[in-house]
């Protein structure tokens, strides 16, 4: 188009439309298409308008699909424009999925006043609106009103209907629907009159007089899909389930990949989880090939039964058969613990949380933080920390924030024990340094029961002592209290502040209160500017072990 208007060209209607055709999933696209044909001069036909409602309709703004809608009824009174059948099924399809059933219902009258006679699609939609609505009653006489018409229903037709009793909880009916209609068909009743002006147009269905006139029998074969609705409609029943699944196999139907997975669900939310790893491995053996989803219900249903190690499992071999993990996978998985035991718990954690970072998903932060926070105080004498101290921070602030901080704990729990222990706690808050820093000591304990020992100091550093920007300084000062607090106070360490500018701040049981003076005194030294470093000496380390290690053996 770029290029006609290069040439001093006009593009016509039919350009217009092409280009707004192949663009339907773009909204604001073809809503600037459509403004810069009006600023031209062209006038919109009656394909512009369908395509401007198709595209509503994808993007879901059904609001503005009756705007426009509005307006084209207004030109058809005008006598500018035609509405044809599409313009009325793609408007009862907006309907449908916005759950209009008033609105369905204005449609239908529209299209027999100007009449445009109903299609399949346009039936469809309609029992679809009603259905989506909850109105399963209304759903089943819109369908037999297509029969009257001399309207073919196909299976979807029936299938809409047994998914709205779905929605709405009405299982057994859907089950007598189902087994009434594959037995002796749906029965229609037709007026003579009716009749004689439909005549011959009932060949896709049986017809038996009667006193009243004629009985219309109208076959129902049901799907897969039919089956797998019906599967769904067994809520917790795993045997009923299977039973629905052999039946589909008597049918001659074969069960696919979303029954085998409706299957693994009910198995999962039953507290089966063998059943529901058998159904996947039965799958693989029938030769249906795996997808994300079915492995995800697989994983769910082992999470939903605390087997988080065979959930981890099934996780790396979806991933041995290059199947890539959906927001769907990383989610039940990152939620499945309600709170962790061990060091290896949470670099596992850790690790799916950065696997999904990487793969462009949204992580839990905030959930993932509070697990973290709860992992590292767990081991402090206190118990756990002020929980007003937390609440002023853990609130879910700055999406950056979030990232840094879980950034600075995966590198830390990373490292091994007799690795330099340098920990950058630059640019967390108060709060996300302590954890950090509780982090690291609470794996250097683990590791030191395990038999690893420590090798070095541990040396935090927490801000540039060099720097001059009022608020920076402030918060690492308040950095640096909290950090020295949790050390001292309640882990009794000994500390060095500053790069060797400071005496240690000791904070041995028998000097409790001396302990607490000194800090104050230290404190009043580096109120004015941020030391920058904070060293926690190899024999404090040690000692502090001893002392775990002691009151864990006692």
């Amino acid at each position: 188009m770029q290029g006609l208007l290069a040439d001093k060209i006009t593009p016509n209607t039919y350009v217009f439309n092409s280009l707004m055709n192949v663009n339907a999933h773009s909204l604001s696209y073809n809503l600037s298409v459509y403004k810069h044909m009006q600023n031209l001069g062209v006038a919109p036909d009656l394909t512009s308008y369908n395509i401007l409602l198709k595209t509503c309709c994808n993007a879901r703004e059904f609001n503005m699909a009756q705007e426009i809608y509005e307006e084209m009824k207004k030109k058809e009174r005008d006598g500018l424009l035609k509405l044809d059948v599409f313009t009325y099924s793609t408007m009862m399809k907006v309907s449908a999925d916005g759950k209009m059933w008033k609105m369905a219902s204005n449609i239908k009258e529209d299209m027999q006043g100007g009449g445009v006679r109903l299609n399949l699609v346009t039936w469809s939609s309609l029992i679809n609106a009603y259905a989506n609505s909850g109105l399963v009653d209304r759903a089943i006489e819109i369908l037999e009103e297509m029969i009257r018409d001399g309207c073919q229903p196909t299976a979807p037709c029936f299938n809409i209907i047994l998914t709205a009793c779905l929605k709405s909880c009405q299982y057994d009916r859907a089950f007598r629907l189902f087994y009434s209609w594959k037995k002796s068909g749906i029965k229609i009743s037709l007026s003579p009159e009716q009749k004689r002006c439909l005549d011959g147009a009932f060949t896709f269905c049986k017809e038996y007089p009667s006193s009243d006139g004629t009985i219309l029998v109208v076959p129902f074969r049901p799907t897969v899909t039919t089956y797998n609705i019906l599967m769904k409609a067994c809520g917790t029943n795993a045997e009923r389930a299977k039973s629905v699944m052999n039946e589909m196999r008597r049918s001659g139907l074969c069960p696919d990949l979303i029954s085998w997975s409706i299957l693994m669900d009910i198995y999962g939310t039953s507290q089966n989880r063998d059943g529901a790893v058998q159904a996947l491995r039965r799958m693989q053996r029938v030769g249906i090939k795996l997808n994300v989803s079915a492995y995800t219900v697989a994983i769910k249903a082992c999470v939903a039964n605390k087997d988080l190690k065979l959930a981890l499992h099934l996780f790396d071999e979806m991933k041995t058969h290059q199947l890539k993990p959906n927001l769907v996978t990383y989610k039940t998985l990152l939620t499945a613990r309600s709170n962790y035991g061990s060091l290896q718990e949470v670099q596992q954690c850790l690790a799916i949380y950065q696997e999904m970072r990487k793969a462009g998903y949204q992580a839990n932060d905030y959930y993932l933080k509070e697990l973290i926070v709860e992992w590292c105080e767990g081991f402090l004498s206190s118990g756990s920390a002020n929980q007003d101290f937390y609440n002023l921070d853990l609130q879910p602030k700055r999406k950056e924030s979030f990232n840094l901080f879980l950034e600075k704990v995966v590198t830390v729990l990373q490292k091994d024990v007799d690795q330099n222990q340098i920990v950058d706690v630059r640019g967390l808050s108060k709060v996300e340094a302590r954890i950090v820093v509780l982090s690291v000591l609470r794996k250097i304990k683990e590791q030191y029961l395990l038999g690893r020992a420590v090798l070095d100091d541990v040396v935090i550093i927490t801000g540039h002592e060099k720097t001059s920007r009022t608020e920076v300084e402030t918060s690492a000062v308040d950095v640096e209290h909290a950090i020295i607090t949790v050390l001292t106070d309640d882990l009794g360490l000994e500390v060095l502040i500053g790069p060797g500018s400071c005496p240690p701040v000791s904070a041995k049981p028998n000097a409790l209160t001396k302990s607490r003076s000194n800090l104050e005194q230290v404190s009043k030294n580096f109120t004015r500017r941020p030391q920058g470093v904070i060293k926690i000496t190899i024999n404090s380390l040690n000692h502090w072990l001893k002392k775990k290690v002691a009151r864990i053996v006692q």
